[in-house]
């Protein structure tokens, strides 16, 4: 069982920081991890159950709207605590934060004193090893390799693997009625005879046995006790799932874990889970659910309306993420597929849990199955994408946001060069002088260059409006009518948001 808030604040470095709670209630949420950012798009990057660290850094300066959605987006992900060091950004913590952590059922802490964030982690992690193992075995590199794998969501295919290669043998978890959930993917050649066997315990009770394909050892037996442990915690770490994953869960973990690329073992596992494979395209989605609702609640409601719109389907979850693999057809044209998943979107919407499914991400159909375990990722990199850009709700396809993830793709120092070279004379000019150069801009961009539409976005007459570009063009050294250059700026401003989490049209608000 993952230990409380509570019992988090209560430790050491926590103490010490002189914690005081300003809203949620510590006792009512459990945590799955302590992180430490000062990225203000860190709720993209989040997959739940988490306490984020921050001393404010990357907040200091940020609107009150866009305070407010730095919580929403961490809600959103399914984070339940936020800690906010005062006295380094912030002096008091920002009424916007109380709000929308009030409103969102975030619990939100003040850390009076500087603990460094590093003792908080280790503080957690050994809290985390005492809790499941007790602390003799906490320097085990045994112990140490299969806690790893669990605490980096890696699934319970590469911790059997693991498992494997450490006692030299197939591995095989059963649950409580001797059937299989999962084995290990590696064939050593050990005999059929022999087995050593481990229970596997949760709080409330055997989740079922881990057997090893070969004679007790001593070696053997120790691995089995820490094995029959660590499977115990990966599967609380997917307690929607109970004690025995369905095959369609289980295939669905190992494509999101890229460990099932090979085309032949996939199809037979497909077709284990009742999803036979044809010749036509493969249409791979990803819905992001609200990091308040169990993602149980969320499968059966996005199964049933896929399969009224596209027939049988396959559905598991990874995450926060809702993954669908469905047959398509042999020329699945975009157009065609946005409908179809419209369709099956709108009728999840109507549903009881409904409001919690957010972005719906469409991957480009696959016709290779061993492109599927690709698809999977970029299903999931499109509504992680929409969730950075703010997008909560509809429909979109891996070409709707095919520029935001060719620039995630670009070297982090090359992006910020270009960025530099294409907007650094505009940013430092608007940061220093208050003004909405860079908003102006990308209102012309995202109208067309319409002089007449960009005025009455801004609210503003055309005669500032002509002011504005004439100013930016020269700040800037480009002709605002040539494509090319246009091109360039609006692929530097995407990164800017991306490398920032600013919105351009909100990036300099200040009240009136």
């Amino acid at each position: 069982m993952l230990p409380t808030l509570r019992e988090v604040l209560a430790m050491p470095a926590f103490r010490e920081a002189d914690v005081e709670v300003l809203t949620g209630d510590p006792d009512a949420v459990s945590v799955r991890w302590v992180h430490s950012s000062e990225v203000y798009e860190m709720g993209g990057l989040l997959s739940g159950g988490e306490v984020l660290l921050t001393t404010g850094l990357g907040l200091h300066g940020r609107s009150a709207a866009q305070l407010t959605a730095y919580v929403d987006q961490l809600a959103d992900a399914g984070c339940v605590a936020l800690a906010l060091e005062i006295g380094r950004s912030f002096f008091e913590v920002p009424v916007e934060f109380v709000d929308a952590a009030r409103r969102r059922g975030l619990v939100l802490v003040a850390l009076g004193a500087i603990v460094p964030f590093e003792r908080m982690v280790e503080d957690f992690h050994d809290l985390l090893i005492r809790r499941k193992v007790g602390s003799p075995r906490a320097g085990e590199p045994v112990w140490q390799e299969l806690l790893g794998l669990v605490v980096a969501g890696q699934g319970m295919t590469s911790l059997l693997n693991a498992v494997s290669r450490l006692a030299g043998c197939e591995v095989e978890f059963v649950d409580t009625d001797g059937q299989v959930v999962e084995r290990s993917r590696i064939v050593t050649g050990q005999g059929r005879g022999e087995r050593t066997v481990a229970e596997v315990r949760g709080p409330t009770g055997p989740l079922g046995r881990l057997v090893l394909a070969a004679r007790p050892t001593q070696r053997r037996t120790a691995v089995a006790e820490r094995a029959a442990v660590a499977v115990a915690l990966e599967l609380g770490r997917h307690p929607d799932h109970g004690a025995r994953p369905s095959l369609a869960h289980a295939v669905i973990t190992d494509l999101a874990n890229g460990l099932l690329t090979s085309e032949g073992d996939l199809v037979e596992r497909l077709s284990a889970a009742g999803w036979v494979a044809t010749d036509e395209h493969v249409l791979v989605a990803a819905v992001d659910v609200d990091g308040r609702t169990p993602v149980r609640d969320a499968v059966p409601v996005v199964q049933e309306a896929v399969q009224s719109v596209l027939g049988n389907c396959l559905v598991g979850s990874a995450g926060h993420h809702v993954i669908v693999l469905a047959h398509g057809w042999r020329h699945a044209l975009p157009a065609r597929v946005r409908a179809s998943f419209a369709e099956a979107y709108d009728a999840m919407r109507v549903a009881e849990t409904g409001q919690a499914l957010r972005t719906l991400g469409v991957a480009a159909p696959v016709a290779e199955f061993a492109d599927v375990a690709g698809a999977v990722a970029q299903a999931r990199d499109v509504v992680q994408v929409a969730r950075r850009f703010g997008t909560r709700s509809g429909v979109l396809l891996a070409r709707d946001v095919g520029t935001q993830r060719l620039l995630g793709s670009v070297d982090s120092a090359a992006l910020s060069s270009f960025i530099t070279e294409q907007l650094g004379p505009l940013i430092a000019f608007d940061a220093q002088h208050s003004a909405d150069l860079v908003r102006t801009l990308d209102a012309h961009l995202a109208n067309g260059g319409s002089k007449t539409r960009t005025a009455l976005a801004l609210g503003i007459r055309r005669q500032s409006l002509y002011a504005r570009l004439e100013r930016i063009a020269k700040l800037l050294g480009a002709d605002l009518d040539d494509p090319a250059q246009t091109t360039s700026l609006g692929l530097a401003l995407t990164a800017w948001r991306m490398r920032t989490g600013l919105d351009p049209q909100a990036a300099f608000d200040r009240p009136h």
